[in-house]
């Protein structure tokens, strides 16, 4: 019975995917370099890797800073923006510290603003 119902959820989460591209042309590349750089940092907080958590905190803050990033930049999703970058700021402070307790809390606030910022414009586009 659990699992029916879970292949049911499964399946709506793929059409809705098809319906609703999760980005646009100019950002899904920025959106898969941001993914691959929030992975490296899982990586080094699970390797206590200090330098890979500081070059993988700066590429997240060098993408926040491209041309790219200011589609991101709108009034609806303001908030998600702003914590993402407190988060990726947050990041760099720990790996210059040293601090893996730190580091991982702001992994965790990266995730969950990247998470809040999806959601967010899955109902954005839901709602139009």
């Amino acid at each position: 019975m659990k699992i029916g119902r879970g292949m049911i959820a499964v399946a709506i989460v793929i059409l809705c995917a098809g319906a609703a591209p999760a980005q646009t042309a100019r950002t899904a590349p920025m959106m898969r370099e941001k993914l691959t750089h929030t992975q490296k940092v899982l990586e080094a907080l699970t390797t206590s890797n200090y330098d890979l958590l500081g070059r993988e905190a700066g590429a997240l803050s060098r993408i926040a800073q491209s041309p790219r990033w200011s589609e991101l930049k709108t009034r609806e999703l303001s908030v998600q923006v702003d914590d993402f970058l407190k988060a990726v700021a947050a990041l760099d402070a720990a790996a210059k510290q040293r601090d893996l307790d730190a580091a991982a809390a702001g992994y965790g606030t990266l995730v969950k603003s990247c998470y809040q910022c999806h959601r967010r414009l899955k109902d954005l586009r839901l709602a139009r």
